[in-house]
């Protein structure tokens, strides 16, 4: 027997209520938009099921009198038995989501494949399980509002409306000290404020359930289709260009086609794709939020300490039969990026890229990328899981410091530089370090101002960066003294020129922080000159000829920068108003920097 075709009412511009009788069942509906009416008991069997026309909006049907049939596929222990079919025909691929509402009960939904009962494959149902962690308060059967699928175009769905067994198990709070008693397991609330004194509690709370299990009756069927994006195929890609833009995806209905691979890990299943072909040679992110552009490479002799905050917490404890978990929870959308290349869906090679896996941007991805290529984008959502998100797409060309003979120079017994690896190349000849670097380096240059051990510090780089110090000139000569995963030490010479390199972190670039700090050496007082006429006093100290000379005054809480000189001849002289002893001040002179003469 063929499903029986139900068509929407013509609409009119009328408050007019119709009541429409079938067999036993009376149904009234507002013709102010289209609603299809179906006759119950009529499709109480699978093989009189009702079909749905592809544009319908609202079914409504009943569920009084249903019966069950040999071979239908009853979930056990919820189903009771009281069916009815309906069958729907998608009209092109794309994303079926069907809500249920009742008069006085929670309907259980399920939607199979296949055009028999005994062929049939289930495909979504909007009943799950929740169990409290509380075993007195046990598992219960709950049914969802609505229950979501991907369709495609011509495939035929059957679907099945049954009242189940236990169609809810509510939880409900009392302050009834008999029922507290009765249930058991009654908790108190304490409450602190954000000084940590204890508020007065507020009453004793009790836990009680409700179930519902009335029989089924009228029941209402709202579909809501959506249909597959135009780039929802491979073949169908949207282009897309630019070196920092963004689009807004939308994946509503987008589907999974044969072949396709798994995205980022995930099976996925809801996926749209773009292609790209890069303007210029560099490193490419792809991001739900935007990524501002790397700052130029510099660096600075001082740095500012941050501000402390502190935070004060308030703690609420509510009485509870402990955490509802529920046993098979709908997944949760998060965006899933890919790149690849490539011309067909079943011949597609992974373009390399790596997860950012930085807080601020935790869905971005970042490949390489060479100029003129083009490059596959596809986006997906997590288990086929739907939404719409901006795409921020961000090419980064390589910093002035990606080659050896562009390395920066810095300067200082304390130097904090900045900079980026991304897009870096690997350069021929250069030295590998670290365990985790692919050979994207940038480059330093430091001339030691003092003798002594230095150290340098990455944190609060992007990631834990290799970086190793080198002497040498030639990239293809340079001879390690140290080198280390976030940071090292080496012991310095006055004088010394080294070269400093930073790494990718197993590939993955970004904005490095890079701190070097020196010893703290006072230079030697040798000399003390008075000159009445001028009301100064001549300090003159020891140093090696180049080095810079910082002096500084000293305050009741720390030293005061007062003057710089370079030494020469093994000296550097200052001129100061006052010298040591003097109206309580005193001073010192520390080795800052070195100029080669």
């Amino acid at each position: 027997m063929k499903p029986k075709l139900i068509t929407s009412l013509a609409t009119r511009k009328s408050s007019l209520q119709v009541a429409i009788s079938f067999g036993f069942a009376i149904f009234t509906l507002s013709l102010f938009s289209s609603v299809s009416v179906l006759a119950q008991p009529a499709n109480d069997s699978f093989s009189s099921r009702a079909l749905i026309a592809p544009n319908s909006v609202l079914v409504w049907g009943t569920l009084s009198n249903a019966t069950s049939e040999t071979g239908e596929p009853l979930l056990d222990g919820i189903s009771s038995g009281q069916t009815a079919w309906w069958s729907w025909i998608a009209p092109s691929n794309g994303l079926l989501t069907i809500s249920t509402a009742a008069t006085n009960f929670n309907p259980l939904l399920t939607v199979y494949s296949g055009d028999q009962l005994a062929n049939l494959s289930l495909i979504a149902s909007n009943n799950y399980l929740i169990c409290y962690s509380d075993g007195d308060c046990g598992c219960h059967w709950r049914m969802r509002d609505s229950a979501s699928f991907h369709v495609f175009r011509g495939q035929s769905y059957q679907i099945c409306v049954d009242s189940p067994i236990l169609t809810d198990a509510s939880m409900e709070w009392t302050t009834n000290p008999a029922i507290v008693e009765s249930v058991g397991g009654f908790q108190t609330v304490t409450a602190f404020d954000p000084n940590g004194t204890p508020q007065p509690p507020p009453p004793v709370y009790g836990v009680v359930f409700t179930t519902n299990v009335a029989p089924g009756d009228n029941v209402q069927l709202a579909l809501n289709f959506i249909p597959a994006p135009p780039n929802d195929d491979f073949a169908k890609v949207a282009t897309i260009q630019g070196s920092r833009f963004h689009v807004i995806v939308s994946n509503g209905g987008a589907t999974k086609e044969p072949d396709e691979p798994n995205h980022a890990g995930n099976t996925g299943g809801s996926s749209v794709w773009y292609s790209w072909i890069a303007p210029a040679s560099g490193r490419v992110t792809l991001s739900t939020n935007e990524i501002a552009p790397y700052a130029p490479p510099s660096w600075q002799g001082y740095f500012n300490y941050g501000d402390v905050i502190t935070e004060y917490t308030y703690t609420y404890t509510l009485p509870d039969c402990g955490e509802a978990v529920d046993q098979n929870p709908p997944p949760v959308f998060y965006p899933l990026l890919a790149a690849y290349t490539g011309t067909a869906i079943n011949s597609l090679a992974s373009a390399n890229s790596l997860s950012v896996g930085l807080d601020a941007y935790p869905y971005a991805i970042e490949l390489d990328v060479i100029q003129g290529h083009k490059y596959h984008f596809a986006c997906d959502g997590n288990m086929g899981t739907t939404n719409s998100f901006p795409l921020y797409v961000a090419l980064t060309k390589p910093a002035v410091n990606d080659a050896f003979a562009r390395r920066i120079l810095v300067q200082g017994t304390y130097v904090a530089a900045s900079g980026y690896n991304a897009g870096a190349v690997k350069q021929t000849g250069a030295p590998s370090i670290g365990n985790g670097s692919t050979g994207k380096l940038v480059w330093w240059s430091w001339i030691a101002p003092v003798d002594g051990t230095v150290s340098i510090n990455l944190s609060g780089s992007d990631y834990t960066f290799p970086l190793a110090v080198f002497t040498g000139s030639k990239l293809a000569s340079l001879n390690m003294v140290s080198s280390g995963a976030g940071s090292l030490s080496f012991t310095a010479k006055l004088g010394q020129t080294y070269q400093i390199a930073v790494g990718d972190a197993s590939g993955l670039t970004g904005e490095i922080k890079l701190v070097l700090q020196a010893p703290v050496i006072e230079a030697p007082l040798v000399k003390v000159v008075s000159a009445p006429s001028t009301k100064t006093i001549l300090l003159r100290y020891q140093a090696s000829p180049g080095q810079v000379l910082q002096l500084q005054r000293s305050t009741p809480s720390n030293w005061q920068n007062v003057q710089k000189a370079i030494a020469h001849h093994k000296e550097a002289d200052f001129a100061v108003k006052s010298a040591s002893g003097t109206n309580g001040l005193a001073y010192r002179a520390i080795i800052v920097n070195y100029i080669p003469q």
